[in-house]
């Protein structure tokens, strides 16, 4: 699970779940979108596919992007 702040940013659906798992198990290497494909549908994806694929990646961009954005708890200053 993915957290920042008090939000989650963990994807509930299993298809999006499974692209940024394998996303996060590529970091910070290029990964194919025909791998990506390939690890969701098989050898024989939906003709929507890459559509489908762009939809799960903008869903979590979108989910990321306001998990970051809510307000963080601010933490507690010492006294002087």
């Amino acid at each position: 699970m993915l957290n920042c702040g008090d939000s989650s940013a963990t994807p509930t659906a299993p298809k999006p779940r499974s692209v940024l798992a394998l996303l996060l198990l590529q970091a910070n290497q290029t990964v194919p979108v025909t791998a990506l494909i390939q690890e969701l549908w098989g050898h024989e994806p939906p003709a929507s596919a890459l559509t489908t694929l762009q939809t799960y990646v903008l869903h979590l961009r979108k989910l990321f992007s306001t998990a970051l954005a809510s307000p963080r708890p601010r933490s507690p200053r010492a006294s002087s």
